[in-house]
């Protein structure tokens, strides 16, 4: 054995035996004298990886390529290195490397995917995974990576699979669990996600992302209290966890405890000051407790959290204008974008005539299902549909272009400035067409009922089935159909209990706004849970009854608390506290009391 294997030896043996230290010392000092023999620097980088130093052994397998030129597990050792810094660029140049000369390399395919995917580049991600024909049947954290990858490309279903398959190879890794139970949150199966949170909670009570997790589904199946036990569990585990602090604070706003609120508000800002989602929330407890003049600072928030932002028009153009930095003069052209859903388009509408009357030039973009409505309705033909002007040149048309809500901090300081009056006029020969074809049920009540929202995963949060508004179905009372997409099952299901809902088939209520509204003209009372209908209801001052089944969809509009809407003074507000049952009941109290009714407040 040469003099140069013996001092390895024994560095080796002082390193494993007797002081780390000393042996990380010696092995550094040797390879300084021999800076390119491929037996120290194999010892430097294995010492020094153990060490935890991550450049020493990066560098040093780096020096032993130079003479190993295409040596593959080289190059392998040096991505994954990299990958642990997460110095992602750097780490797909040596996997690029490993593809020139191996173009079906496993690992290097799957593990570019996977950087693609933490750089946030979902198609080349997919692209990449794809590449691998077959993965292998044993390597849970590929189909952790391609379930991943599908997640964010809203291929949900797959996502699914590959995440249950994982769990097949091994059902003690923590990560597939909460990968799946993400995926079925994604898929609105809140029982679903929940079980499997439980059963990644089984394996480790002490995974912090678990909690989390938990923590999100209680919150959303309305478990709110349940909810801040398991997310102060997880920050007894990380106290100085943003998400987590963030996380209990909305389900404070979501109580209306305002103190608790914004004792974890305040920590979480000091923390992430960026925390949009948690900025509107807590804006919207203000606007619901009527603090105005806080919570207008916040509400331009809504724009700045994620998932907003990507569907909003020219939004690098606008951004200068929100917060307070705002200045419009009555003389200046202004370009007023919509922005969110039609429900919140008719809410924000509801300073349209203000600013008409307050602004010289003005051109507002509409939904196109909306644009004749607000030209009537204002009187004032300057509405034109969405992306007119925003989607072209003809922006630079404008002194100041700004969203529709970015606009309500002018108009509405104080209680006092929300007007008691609808504001949305229906067509009338529509008005006179649906009452000539409900002119047989004159004696009757006509009541109208939408039970469901239909739009992402707090739709079913918002929404009842139809079976909940049986007992509605009264001989006195004509029940009219307002639920718009597909109610075939639930007019099964109605037939089979001998129950008559009136349906106006050649009706799209969807997309046909002019006939819903004239249809909503005829009603005597409109009963229904929160959807953009409901916001017609309220514009056309049509009288109203909603039923908010969760805490957590109640949006700031809907006060539960007080059983009103200062937006529409038309609308009776109804939480559901122990039952629907109970809730429709005090509804067929209501109805069976009025023979007219006025919800003014």
């Amino acid at each position: 054995m040469s003099n140069l294997e013996n001092k390895l030896k024994k560095i080796v043996n002082t390193f494993n035996n007797i002081n780390k230290e000393d042996g990380y010392r010696d092995i550094k000092k040797l390879s300084e004298k021999h800076k390119k023999d491929i037996k120290v620097l194999n010892v430097l980088s294995q010492i020094s990886q153990k060490m935890g130093d991550i450049d020493t052994t990066i560098n040093s397998l780096k020096k032993i390529l130079l003479i190993e030129n295409n040596n593959v597990d080289l190059l392998s050792k040096i991505y994954k290195l990299f990958l642990i810094k997460s110095s992602l660029d750097e780490a797909l140049e040596y996997i690029d490397s490993i593809l020139r000369i191996d173009k079906k390399h496993y690992e290097s395919i799957r593990d570019k995917a996977y950087i693609y995917f933490l750089k946030n580049n979902f198609n080349n991600a997919k692209k990449y995974i794809d590449k691998i024909s077959k993965l292998k049947e044993n390597d849970f954290f590929a189909y952790n990576i391609k379930g991943l990858i599908y997640l964010k490309n809203n291929i949900l279903y797959e996502a699914k699979d590959y995440f249950e398959q994982a769990i097949e190879i091994n059902n003690k890794h923590v990560d597939s669990y909460n990968n799946l139970g993400a995926c079925l949150l994604e898929l609105e199966k809140l029982n679903e996600a929940h079980k499997v949170f439980k059963d990644a909670y089984e394996i480790d009570t002490n995974n912090t992302n678990t909690l989390i997790n938990l923590g999100n589904v209680l919150s959303l199946q309305d478990n709110i209290l349940e909810a801040i036990k398991i997310y102060n569990k997880a920050l007894d585990l990380a106290p100085n966890n943003q998400e987590i602090l963030s996380n209990i604070a909305i389900c404070y706003c979501r109580e209306n405890k305002e103190k608790e609120a914004k004792v974890y508000y305040d920590k979480a800002i000091k923390i992430n000051p960026y925390d949009y989602k948690l900025k509107y929330a807590y804006c919207t407890l203000q606007l619901k407790l009527n603090k105005f003049s806080k919570s207008w600072d916040l509400f331009d928030s809504r724009l700045l959290i994620e998932k907003n932002k990507v569907k909003l028009n020219n939004f690098e153009l606008v951004k200068n204008n929100l917060f307070g930095n705002l200045k419009v003069n009555p003389k200046n052209k202004l370009l007023i974008l919509r922005e969110q859903g039609i429900g919140e388009e008719i809410l924000f509408s509801s300073i349209y005539q203000e600013m008409i009357d307050n602004f010289r030039n003005i051109k507002i973009e509409a939904d196109k299902r909306l644009v004749s409505v607000f030209n009537r309705s204002f009187q004032d033909d300057i509405f034109v549909e969405d992306g007119y002007y925003s989607k072209n040149s003809k922006m630079s048309e404008f002194d100041n272009v700004i969203y529709a809500g970015s606009m309500i901090k002018f108009f509405r300081k104080r209680k006092s400035d929300f007007a008691n009056r609808k504001f949305l006029i229906a067509r009338n020969d529509i008005i006179d067409k649906y009452k000539e074809k409900l002119s047989d049920y004159k004696k009757k009540l006509k009541v109208g009922i939408s039970w469901k929202s239909v739009i992402n995963i707090y739709g079913n949060l918002k929404s009842l089935s139809v079976k909940d508004f049986e007992p509605l179905f009264t001989s006195d009372r004509l029940i009219i159909n307002l639920q718009y997409g597909s109610i075939e099952n639930d007019k099964e299901y109605l037939s089979s209990k001998n129950k008559y809902l009136k349906v106006f088939s050649e009706l799209d209520l969807f997309n046909d706004i002019e006939e819903c509204m004239g249809l909503l003209k005829n009603l005597d009372l409109f009963i229904t849970v929160s959807n953009s209908t409901a916001h017609f209801a309220g514009a056309l001052g049509i009288p109203t009854i909603l039923i908010c089944p969760k805490k957590s969809s109640t949006y700031y509009y809907w006060n539960t608390n007080s059983g009103s809407s200062i937006w529409y003074k038309n609308i009776k507000v109804l939480g559901v506290d122990s039952s629907i049952n109970k809730t429709i009941e005090q509804i067929n109290n209501i109805v069976e009391k009025n023979n007219e009714f006025n919800f003014s407040n």
